[in-house]
């Protein structure tokens, strides 16, 4: 292991991959000797490790030389160890082997004997590997902070999202990407990003600077982003603040809207379900909004409380209290009409006012486009179809393919 991580490590002439294979060899012979379910397990340990010690290396500082050791041993090991079929690295093309300086700590034999053992990784088991669920943003932040004890929240990650959009801009980094496997790219990704980061702290320590020492820039910056600010700020503030902030004559905007009821006639009470379609078109529209947006259900149009008590009684059941049955249906229909991951930016509260209930509904912002489920009449008949909405002026109106597609790239940033 000595003399393959002293040549890893540069030590030996550059480009003499025929030494370091050689190095390896030792290593790879044991391995061959193995039967095919230990083979499977050993693989699966060392590129366990080699994932975790390089995903980890990103975010703290490891000061055992030991540790970098055995991950860079590893890693040049993982690439001789695939299954056939599997991708090769081309070392003398678009990847290379990062070069660390690091003092040699251990000289020893690696060689394994016949007795029972198993390899131990940062995470334990040796279970073939799988591709990580996507979670989202917000999730992936909290189990960094809840491990690491940092206190970063999404929106933090933009200083690693700038660096991640300049590589990816880059031709260079483009043609790797293309000539390579995911796996093999990630080698010429950990020493580009690292240089990313350290680019990118320079921009930001100057950017810093210009803003303390620069009038005339804050002036310029505070301009750019005060309507951003303002407009999240007050929308944010709708979802929690007194009721009675929300309600009166001529407060309908862009981002609040009032509905009388959710799915029963204003003039009689009766049931007519597809009234629940126009709240629907409400939410998805404040979902698809840069900013969110509030509905108020039981509100009438000039800002009194209409009352929710006729969707109640549609929906009473013996035992169940009407303001429970109430919002697990509406939580139920924008979960069907949107999908269970848009539906969990929408909250629901009941109030009471003048003894009459109402229902806040507020829609944070999507971090991707929703189509909404509605029922439609059309010339007559009640049709069901899926459609894409956003808030124009004090309504929300549904867009055409070409119309979304060109929203979707301003406001998402894709096409």
């Amino acid at each position: 292991m000595a003399r393959a991580v002293a040549l890893l490590f540069g030590r030996g002439a550059p480009g003499d991959h025929g030494r370091i294979h050689a190095a390896l060899a030792p290593a790879k012979d044991h391995y061959d000797a193995l039967d095919e379910d230990d083979r499977d397990a050993f693989r699966d340990a060392v590129n366990r490790f080699v994932h975790t010690y390089a995903f980890l290396s990103q975010i703290v500082a490891f000061t055992d030389a030991g540790l970098e050791r055995d991950y860079l041993f590893c890693k040049a090991l993982a690439a001789l160890v695939r299954p056939e079929g599997a991708g090769t690295i081309d070392l003398g093309s678009e990847v290379e082997l990062t070069h660390l300086k690091l003092d040699q700590t251990f000289a020893g034999s690696v060689s394994l004997d016949a007795t029972e053992g198993e390899v131990t990784t940062i995470f334990a088991g040796t279970g073939p590997q799988h591709d990580p669920d996507e979670a989202p943003l917000s999730v992936i932040v909290a189990r960094i902070n809840e491990r690491f004890g940092t206190r970063w929240a999404p929106e933090d990650l933009v200083f690693y999202t700038a660096i991640a959009d300049k590589l990816a801009g880059r031709q260079d980094m483009q043609r790797a990407a293309a000539a390579n496997t995911a796996e093999n790219f990630r080698l010429l990704l950990e020493k580009e990003f690292l240089s990313g980061v350290v680019d990118q702290l320079a921009v930001s320590e100057e950017m810093v600077g210009q803003y303390l020492d620069n009038g005339d820039l804050q002036a310029w910056v505070l301009a750019r982003y005060l309507p951003l600010v303002y407009g999240k700020a007050r929308v944010a503030h709708q979802e929690h603040c007194p009721i009675g902030e929300l309600l009166g004559p001529a407060r309908e905007s862009a981002t609040l809207e009032y509905k009388s009821t959710l799915r029963t006639r204003a003039d009689d009470g009766g049931l007519y379900r597809p009234l629940e379609s126009a709240c629907l078109k409400t939410v998805a529209g404040f979902l698809n909004s840069r900013d969110g947006g509030t509905l108020l259900i039981g509100v009438a149009d000039d800002g009194r409380v209409f009352g929710l008590e006729a969707d109640y009684a549609t929906l009473r059941r013996d035992g169940r209290d009407d303001r429970d049955a109430f919002q697990l249906h509406l939580a139920n229909i924008v979960a069907a009409s949107m999908g269970t991951a848009a539906a969990t930016n929408v909250t629901t509260y009941i109030h009471t006012v003048e003894s009459r209930d109402l229902c806040r509904v507020h829609a944070r912002p999507s971090g991707f486009p929703v189509d909404a489920k509605v029922t439609v009449g059309v010339k007559g008949q009640m049709e069901k179809k899926t459609a894409f909405y956003v808030r124009l002026a004090n309504g929300t109106r549904e867009m055409d393919s070409a119309e979304k597609q060109k929203y979707i790239a301003g406001r998402w940033g894709v096409g």
